[in-house]
């Protein structure tokens, strides 16, 4: 099979067109990659899109997590073999075959490469030689493999924080994931349920100064904060960096959404499709973050037909908030919740009786439970609703169901102040403004005011520490298809520590959620009561 695939490469350069340290910005590309079993195919496919982003001048291409290998594990000796020879193409003999394939289509190809695999490391191997082996045992990890344009592999990354994945070992030291490039930009990197912790997420930006990101994912989208696109752009947003979001595409799970996306200009280009995708997304990237100049695709929105086959859930916790339903065309009030305290001002036309939506403010400052860890949040937000229940929320309405029109919204969040971790090197809380319509894309940036202030003791605007914030957000024009708006903080001094005991129970459930993302038959109401 391998040297089938090595004959079918391109013998084309695109050397001409490549970005330089000198140009104002860079190709990117990203794929929106659907699911399926078959590695052979996988690797054919992976193979033709690298051709693909290439002939689109691309400098660097990124693919989701977990759609390449699945099962299958790959050894990724960076600290032994890799020295001496680090282009797995000019060596096929030493690596696995998925190592040989990417390095000589990357090399081929001349274009970073980034995949993500699931890495075998057996410490009891010599192969292991410079690796962190608390035992002489195996581990699997989640990780991130980085090819430049020669084909060499230059970074590894395991990711940190697993989402359950009780089969697999968090990274055995917290290091970050960084690699610089030949056209001047030196990118971060980490992978899907990485991007809700503080390292690697803040970390990675705040202390190493990183203006870029790759991100590798297979999201299970939640509403109302947490739907992939949305916080994919709120990320980018809130930490106005370039942003570059591979998604794996298994609508019937609730997993899809990519993008490239620049600081607080948003997305260049996006996708949150509602029917089985493999797509590549291309954009042009301006190395300063929210520079965008020229036209630029944007949202990629899908046919009315196939917009509802995406599975949304709702974070199940959502009723027990502090809650208040908007009874009145005009509504303006104060909802708390311990030491978080929101300003709500709506104003709403065209409500029909007991039509839906109804909308409904929340506020909460406590813990959810992820995977079960806990992960400390706080957040303010307006959600439709399909009754005046609590319970009915979050409502995901289509047009054909009432007209009501939000002709001003407004939120005031007071909260916890920033504090900065010297440990670290980055902060300990990070606020995000997020949106959600029902064609499942968050706002676009131009459409609202997001600001934030420091509320210090001696009003000292230098402080790096602050006793409060206070953020404001509101649209910027009237809106029909909201579905929810609020700002969300995470405050990450709350958070539990990493999982890395597993039970025999816990392997045999995570083993039966694999089943069910990888088998076509089975749909998301099998991943609950597996999780």
């Amino acid at each position: 099979m391998l040297s089938l695939l090595l004959l079918t490469f391109l013998c084309v350069s695109y050397s001409d067109q490549r970005s330089t340290p000198e140009a104002d910005s860079y190709v990117a590309a990203v794929v929106e990659y659907q699911v399926q079993s078959n590695v052979e195919t996988n690797l054919r496919n992976y193979i033709n899109l690298i051709q693909d982003a290439a002939s689109q001048n691309a400098d660097i291409v990124v693919f989701p997590e977990m759609t390449l290998t699945r099962g299958n594990s790959v050894v990724i000796p960076i600290h032994g073999l890799l020295k001496e020879n680090p282009i797995p193409a000019l060596a096929p003999e030493l690596y696995d075959e998925i190592l040989v394939s990417i390095s000589a289509a990357a090399r081929q190809n001349e274009i970073y490469v980034v995949i993500n695999v699931q890495e075998i490391l057996n410490c009891t191997n010599p192969q292991a030689e410079g690796e962190n082996c608390p035992e002489q045992k195996q581990y699997l990890f989640n990780t991130n493999v980085v090819f430049n344009r020669s084909g060499a592999v230059i970074d590894r990354y395991r990711k940190i924080n697993l989402f359950g994945e009780f089969t697999r070992t968090p990274a055995l030291s917290p290091d970050l994931g960084v690699f610089e490039t030949d056209f001047g930009v030196t990118f971060g990197h980490y992978i899907c349920f990485d991007l809700m912790f503080q390292v690697p997420a803040i970390q990675v930006v705040e202390k190493m100064n990183i203006t870029d990101i790759v991100f590798s994912t297979m999201w299970f989208s939640e509403m109302p904060y947490l739907t992939a696109v949305q916080i994919q752009q709120a990320y980018a947003y809130s930490m106005n960096v370039n942003f570059l979001a591979a998604g794996a595409n298994n609508p019937r799970v609730g997993s899809a959404g990519s993008g490239i996306y620049s600081g607080k200009a948003g997305a260049l280009v996006s996708i949150m499709p509602g029917q089985p995708t493999t797509r590549l997304l291309v954009a042009t990237v301006p190395k300063v973050p929210g520079e965008v100049t020229g036209n630029v695709t944007g949202p990629i929105f899908d046919s009315p037909s196939i917009q509802d086959n995406l599975t949304l859930i709702t974070d199940p916790s959502l009723p027990s908030h502090q809650t208040r339903l908007l009874r009145n065309d005009v509504e303006d009030f104060v909802l708390f919740d311990r030491d978080v305290l929101c300003h709500f001002r709506v104003r709403m036309s065209g409500r029909e009786g007991n039509m839906a939506p109804f909308y409904r403010a929340f506020v909460q400052d406590g813990l959810h439970v992820y995977a079960k860890r806990n992960v400390g949040d706080v957040g303010c937000v307006i959600v439709a609703c399909k009754t005046e229940d609590p319970k009915s929320c979050v409502y995901k309405f289509d047009n054909n169901e009432g007209h009501t029109s939000i002709e001003e919204l407004k939120i005031t969040m007071t909260s916890y102040g920033k504090h900065y971790n010297s440990t670290l090197k980055c902060n300990d809380i990070v606020y995000f403004p997020e949106s959600l319509q029902n064609n499942k894309f968050p706002l676009h940036p131009k459409n609202i005011t997001y600001n934030v202030e420091n509320i210090n003791e001696f009003e000292s605007t230098n402080a790096i520490n602050s006793d409060r914030m206070r953020m404001t957000y509101k649209i910027n024009t009237p809106q029909n298809d909201l579905i929810s708006f609020g700002i969300w903080g995470r405050i990450y001094t709350r958070d539990g520590k990493v999982i890395t005991i597993s039970t025999k129970e816990d392997i045999r459930r995570y083993q039966q959620i694999e089943s069910v993302i990888y088998d076509s038959d089975k749909g998301r109401e099998h991943l609950t009561s597996s999780s």
